[in-house]
């Protein structure tokens, strides 16, 4: 919600409870209110005042929202599937189209994100573990002199042999005739 919105949403309570608004008030309601829309803010007006005669708080539109939210949530069917068919010509796609997302978006609205931790909680406790042998697993090497460790300049395997300054060469003789020859490990 603006500012602007804040100011008329402020207006629209104060015409029933008579209250008088200033800067500060528009400030202080838009800090809390920013992040919801309009329409639902005054929708939350109004249910307040049809039932209650105290002034309206932020808290009081806040928890409607939320509550407005979590109801239009409540009725989704399945993976992101509301309840009922889209009211659009089944025929006109653009139009079936924009219905389907409308709705969507509508039931998105009232669900409540989670944090990455509370949806991935417990997911390793059913990925089920490899079975542990006696026997290691066969080192995968690359093949042809990178699959080496250099004996000239040390480098490590699969990376490229380094100059005395620091800049990448070609690999080293010996380490490429290396490469040739079979290793202790695969010769046993």
């Amino acid at each position: 919600m603006t500012p602007a919105e804040t100011a008329a949403l402020l207006s629209f309570a104060a015409a029933f409870d008579r209250r008088t608004i200033g800067e500060a008030d528009v400030l202080a309601w838009h800090t809390v209110l920013a992040d919801i829309g309009f329409e639902p803010a005054k929708a939350a007006v109004t249910a307040h005042y049809a039932v209650h005669t105290r002034w309206i708080m932020p808290a009081d539109i806040r928890q409607h929202v939320v509550a407005q939210r979590a109801d239009t949530a409540a009725d989704i069917q399945g993976p992101g599937l509301p309840p009922e068919i889209p009211d659009a010509d089944p025929d006109d796609v653009p139009a079936y189209l924009a219905a389907v997302r409308q709705q969507r978006h509508r039931a998105a609205d009232g669900l409540k994100p989670r944090p990455v931790k509370q949806l991935i909680a417990g997911l390793a406790d059913t990925i089920p573990k490899p079975p542990e042998h006696d026997t290691p697993a066969p080192k995968i090497r690359r093949p042809g002199p990178l699959g080496r460790e250099c004996p000239t300049c040390h480098a490590p395997i699969g990376r490229p042999c380094r100059t005395g300054n620091g800049r990448e060469r070609a690999p080293h003789e010996n380490r490429e005739t290396a490469a040739l020859q079979p290793r202790a490990e695969e010769t046993a």
